[in-house]
């Protein structure tokens, strides 16, 4: 049940965003709607999640980040969500459950996982063992910044999500792989 419960009326600063969401999606997920509790919030994050969709990352590894990051913090929603998503954008099962074990196929995305979830494990608090082995698998400065973005814009939703007990309203996953 949850304790968060997810707007029915958006306000004047929300409104549109919904409606753009119905459009696109069909629907507001109750993520949504439920941060939408604080039009400041709902729109900040709707705004940084817009720049870092704009970065380097592709769409693939931004889902293979969430996915991780979302089991880093244990946030069955995310997970729910983002394995539709992550399957939408052409990720195979096996590949689904190895990005929420922390890994990847190709070299540069294992270093993308096991740099955000060093983060999330450590509280941004990285060895300098690790930069550097995260540097040699070709992670500059520049990606290694937007992959901590990716972890605060996850880690904002999982929390948020915690908070509110927020209802899935996607196909459920197990927290468990």
């Amino acid at each position: 049940m949850s304790r968060i419960k997810p707007v029915s009326q958006p306000s004047s600063t929300v409104a549109p965003s919904f409606a753009a969401m119905q459009r696109n999606l069909g629907m507001v997920p109750n993520l949504y709607a439920t941060l939408a509790h604080s039009p400041v919030l709902f729109n900040g994050f709707l705004a940084f999640a817009d720049a870092l969709g704009k970065g380097r990352l592709t769409t693939t590894q931004r889902e293979l980040l969430a996915l991780a990051i979302g089991q880093s913090n244990e946030c069955q929603y995310c997970l729910s969500a983002h394995t539709l998503l992550a399957s939408k954008a052409g990720l195979s099962v096996d590949a689904i459950k190895s990005a929420r074990q922390g890994n990847a196929e190709s070299p540069l995305d294992n270093a993308l996982l096991q740099l955000a979830t060093a983060l999330v494990h450590q509280r941004g608090v990285l060895t300098d063992e690790q930069l550097a082995n995260v540097r040699h698998a070709g992670v500059d400065d520049e990606l290694m910044l937007e992959v901590l973005g990716q972890v605060v814009v996850n880690t904002l939703t999982n929390y948020g999500n915690h908070l509110a007990a927020t209802e899935i309203d996607f196909p459920i996953v197990p927290l468990r792989p």
